[in-house]
């Protein structure tokens, strides 16, 4: 409000009527509490020596009783409720008082103390004390103390009398002082009122134009380009609505411009799949695209140099100068494990200079997993291609060095060289099997297909394998097993790939448990032996290729290390999914779910 320059002029006013005001009220306040203090403290000591002159004169005659002396003290004290005349002992005891309430509490008290600093004063000077002002509790009064002998009786008692202590309230005083300064305040209030009227109409007459060329820019501002001011004189404030009308029509042409340049690059940057950061060279992020946002998590409070720092990309000056990092690949973790390539570079206005930097953030994350799965299956295959070949090539060497002479040794390194052989021959037939689920070349004819005589059948294949480690397939079915659609040869290979495992890694003698479950539409089928366990930082990798937890067992017990991935692969293409539950020395269960056959649906390729 006291932006504009109406009120400017109007405060400006009342200012000097608020500043003018105090100044007379201060003086004039402190003027008549002078006088009215002046004359208490006159009317006080006109007071205090007329009762000592009374009293000394009636106990001039002799002892003076104390009755008529606290009648006379009543009759001579002010009229004020709190004032009183008390007369006070050499010991500093009160001996008579003026008969009311406040001065009758004090009758018998010792009152040389300090809520009575006059009465103090004067035993200790023995000098008469002049009236003083005094505060108690809040409230103010003038007090007196002067000497005064004689006695006082009362039956038989006799009390010696050393002063006259008088006190009167200044309330009278404070209420007329309290009285003037509200009508000070009055007559103030209203001259700012008078002002504030008087001001209005003289100020009017400068901002009502002023006011219409500032709406009119404000309108201006939010959007509102068609705004015009009319031009009403010919002074400094016509020729400023000349230059607004102007000024309108040269900025309505640019925004337009502008709007429509901003409008097509928006869309370019939201559409894009890279993520696009934008900052000023003070290191503020002026823009960054929702793909940006959402790679870097970014929010109003994210600064351009944490961006910077998580990209490996330096800091925000070399940035600006071109001297930092171009290009750089990083990981990052929040808010999701992502793959980035980041390039970076200054970016110029138009006359030349360094107005900012950009940061265009490329997501490699499957282009990274894809070459390090590359790598890996490289290293795997020549690792496992490697051992039996070398296996092959070095007894075939002990052969033909002359070791064929020897019947025994030549059938026993001819049986390695056989079984390295079908090792070989495994691998590269799972090899195959998962290159054609790979780039689904395997084109599966989907039946209904019933489990139990599925499982039975490939526990009757594995019976004698299972019997050389004396282990025991039980079964844990429904009375009724659904069927699933299914390819039945393919579901087979899962169940001996997985059974196959846990005849190997089972401890001997113990049990293969095979469950059949229907969950829903999908039909369960777990697989639990006894084994060891699989430890739980291995969990997430199990289905991997060539992923195994003890490589040189599985290495010893025949294993390639693709009979879990082919399982996934199978059962993925089916339409289910593959999961496991292990726990240290618990065993472990490999479970998988097929989809349940429906009998109005037909087969499917």
């Amino acid at each position: 409000m006291f932006q504009s320059i109406k009120w400017k002029l109007m405060l400006l006013y009342i200012l000097l009527i608020v500043v003018a005001m105090q100044f007379v009220s201060f003086f004039l306040v402190r003027n008549i509490e002078a006088f009215y203090l002046e004359r208490a403290r006159t009317e006080l000591r006109t007071r205090g020596a007329h009762v000592v002159r009374v009293l000394e004169i009636e106990m001039r005659r002799g002892p003076y009783s104390r009755e008529l002396a606290e009648t006379l003290l009543n009759n001579l004290r002010a009229r004020q409720e709190d004032a009183m005349i008390v007369l006070v002992s050499p010991r500093g005891q009160v001996a008579a008082t003026s008969l009311n309430p406040t001065a009758e509490r004090l009758r018998g008290l010792f009152v040389q103390s300090p809520d009575y600093p006059a009465i103090v004063e004067f035993f200790a000077t023995q000098a008469p004390q002049e009236a003083r002002w005094e505060d108690h509790t809040g409230r103010r009064f003038y007090t007196l103390a002067l000497p005064l002998s004689g006695i006082l009786t009362q039956g038989t008692a006799r009390d010696e009398v050393a002063l006259v202590y008088v006190r009167e309230p200044l309330d009278e005083t404070y209420s007329i002082l309290q009285e003037v300064q509200a009508r000070l305040l009055n007559a103030t209030l209203l001259a700012i009122g008078v002002t504030l009227l008087l001001g209005t109409f003289a100020a009017q007459t400068i901002t009502r134009p002023l006011q219409e060329v500032t709406s009119k820019a404000a309108r201006l501002a939010s959007g509102h380009f068609d705004m015009e001011v009319t031009v009403k004189s010919r002074d400094e404030i016509g020729k400023l609505a000349q230059v607004f009308n102007f000024l309108t029509a040269e900025l309505r042409k640019t925004m337009t411009e502008l709007r429509n340049d901003k409008t097509k690059l928006e869309a370019i940057l939201t559409q894009m799949t890279n993520g696009v950061i934008a900052v000023d060279t003070h290191g503020h992020i002026i823009h960054a695209n929702i793909r940006a946002r959402d790679m870097l998590g970014i929010t109003p409070e994210t600064s351009s140099a944490a961006i910077l720092e998580v990209l490996n990309l330096g800091d925000i000056a070399r940035l600006l100068q071109g001297s930092g990092p171009k290009v750089a690949e990083t990981e990052l973790k929040a808010p999701y494990t992502i793959a980035v390539r980041a390039y970076a570079a200054p970016f110029h206005s138009a006359d030349g200079e360094v107005s900012g930097g950009i940061i265009v953030l490329q997501d490699i994350t499957e282009e990274a997993r894809l070459a390090q799965m590359r790598r890996e299956f490289v290293a795997n295959v020549s690792h496992e291609l490697k051992t039996p070949l070398t296996t092959i090539k070095g007894y075939a060497e002990t052969l033909l060095s002359g070791a064929l002479d020897t019947k025994d040794v030549a059938a026993s390194f001819l049986s390695t060289i056989s079984e390295e052989a079908d090792r070989m021959d495994r691998l590269i037939k799972d090899l195959l099997t998962l290159s054609a689920l790979d780039f689904q070349q395997a084109r599966l004819t989907m039946r209904p297909t019933l489990l139990d005589e599925l499982i039975l059948d490939v526990a009757d294949k594995l019976a004698f394998a299972a019997q050389k480690r004396n282990l025991r397939f039980r079964t844990d079915f429904l009375e009724e097993v659904p069927a699933v659609m299914a390819n039945a040869d393919k579901v087979e290979q899962v169940l001996i790939n997985i059974m196959s495992n846990a005849i190997k890694y089972t401890h001997e003698g113990s049990d293969i448990t095979v469950s059949v479950m229907a969950v829903g539409d999908m039909v369960r089928v777990g697989i639990k032996d006894q084994g060891p366990g699989i430890p739980k930082e291995d969990q997430p990798r199990i289905f991997e290729r060539f992923y195994r937890v003890d490589k040189a067992r599985a290495r010893e017990l025949g294993g390639t290390g693709l009979g879990l991935a082919i399982a996934k692969q199978i059962v993925e293409a089916h339409g289910g999914w593959i999961g496991l539950e292990s726990a240290p020395n618990q065993g472990t269960e490999i479970y998988f779910f097929l989809p349940r056959h429906a009998p109005n649906v037909g087969q499917v390729s």
